[in-house]
């Protein structure tokens, strides 16, 4: 069965069955039609389908007669902070972020420097599929430019936001895993940038990925070993795209991708507080800490496309999810893994505390993440039958179904990038919450057979 997944932000697959050039040429082109031929960034993380890719992705924008500011092997962020500075009308990044080497996909980006917005993406969809894209004379074709040496305003930028000479002066030691993604041909010069040593793994831009390229404790277990190895203060992992992180502290606890956005939040909420913007199926450790610090908490769609746009339009501080991803929007309206990094190091500085025992000031709760793979055939039927599961509850429909009480909560809803379901269960009781996971995961087995 060909996987395709088709959202307002772009479109992704496996390479080879869902994913081919043709695809991506047809989007590419839809993409370039829809900006009028003005100009477009590109950049890809290292997957080994990505210059192929790329390729088809090129060959489409010129052929609509977009000039191709060219990047190269650029983590997303990076892409997104670009776009103003270098007067595009959007950009490309061929990245699929956390999945596995087989996926691929093409993610747009707005001249916002946004991921495309319900309105945007279903633009750009209707000309996809009506087919008649832009095609203009051999003196009207685009150009391709290199664009590789704009990278450094990113870090101009990253330099001024952040003490730096702080971080520099708490001398740490970081190990940083890069999955052999994006992320590996920048970490150097963050740690040249903030002044700590860095001890990097993974670090060969290469696309053959060690380990998923998912950040989360199930991944972590080389970083857990070289921090108790050399004594360092932290460790972080990346997806392929540097818009997620999680963290180790120097104890080499691997603590779940949920606590990164709680921890940013935390630290910056005292100085600056304002609207926080997450999804439904994060922790509720982010609702404690907005409102230890008296700030609202608006929840959204997952997706980072909704939880920026809301973040904008409620002129909020931040927003996050609890994958990892984190935007602030005095820095940019982006998740951000270099800019998330910083900001903890910057933290663990400033207040002179170790990553061990910032963490010990968060609340804590017990969450179960779960993947149930269905045929995409069946997969909202599939969900919508989980409402008898829980029929006399109330439920929150707007993503999934989510159904929420004093001790907990549990969330069911369609995968956007792969071909499952997910179940999520947050409760303060860890048992409590592995007992209500797998009697609905039981459940929808059941709908599923």
């Amino acid at each position: 069965m060909k996987l395709l997944k088709i959202g307002i932000s772009g479109v992704r697959g496996i390479v080879g069955e869902s994913i081919t050039p043709r695809l991506v040429m047809d989007f590419a082109g839809a993409f370039g039609t829809y900006i009028n031929s003005k100009p477009v960034l590109l950049a890809r993380d290292t997957r080994i389908s990505g210059p192929m890719l790329q390729a088809a992705c090129t060959s489409a924008l010129l052929s609509t007669g977009c000039a191709v500011l060219d990047l190269g092997v650029c983590p997303t962020p990076i892409l997104q902070l670009l776009v103003k500075p270098l007067k595009a009308m959007g950009g490309i990044s061929i990245t699929a972020g956390h999945n596995d080497i087989k996926w691929n996909a093409l993610t747009f980006i707005s001249r916002d420097g946004t991921y495309l917005n319900s309105f945007q993406g279903a633009e750009v969809l209707d000309i996809y599929h009506l087919g008649k894209f832009k095609k203009v004379a051999t003196d009207r074709l685009g150009r391709v430019k290199a664009a590789e040496k704009a990278v450094d305003a990113y870090f101009e930028k990253l330099g001024a936001f952040i003490n730096a000479e702080a971080v520099a002066e708490a001398r740490f030691k970081v190990v940083i895993d890069a999955c052999n993604g994006a992320g590996a041909k920048f970490i150097g010069r963050l740690a040249g940038l903030l002044g700590f040593e860095l001890i990097p793994i993974n670090h060969e831009p290469n696309g053959f990925f060690p380990h998923d390229p998912e950040p989360r404790p199930r991944n972590a277990q080389q970083v857990v070993s070289i921090i108790k190895a050399v004594g360092a203060d932290v460790g972080f992992l990346l997806n392929s795209d540097v818009s997620r992180v999680s963290i180790v502290t120097e104890t080499g606890e691997s603590l779940s991708e949920e606590f990164t956005f709680p921890l940013v939040a935390h630290d910056l909420l005292e100085d600056d507080c304002g609207p926080v913007v997450t999804n439904l199926s994060t922790s509720r450790m982010i609702e404690d800490v907005a409102r230890s610090r008296n700030c609202p908490l608006i929840r959204t769609k997952v997706g980072q496309s909704y939880a920026i746009q809301t973040l904008l339009q409620e002129n909020g501080v931040m927003a996050g999810e609890g994958s990892g991803g984190v935007a602030l929007a005095k820095f940019q309206p982006a998740f951000d893994g270099f800019l998330t990094m910083a900001v903890i190091l910057e933290a663990m500085a400033r207040r002179g505390k170790k990553i061990s025992q910032l963490v010990k000031e968060l609340p804590r709760y017990h969450i179960v993440k779960e993947k149930i793979y269905c045929p995409p055939t069946k997969i909202h039927s599939v969900v919508n039958e989980v409402k008898k599961f829980f029929r006399g509850h109330e439920m929150d429909t707007s993503d999934g179904i989510r159904v929420e009480d004093k001790q907990g909560w549990v969330l069911v809803r369609t995968s956007g990038t792969e071909p499952m379901i997910r179940v999520i269960v947050e409760d303060s009781a860890k048992d409590r919450a592995r007992q209500r996971a797998d009697e609905v995961i039981h459940f929808i087995n059941l709908i599923i057979k």
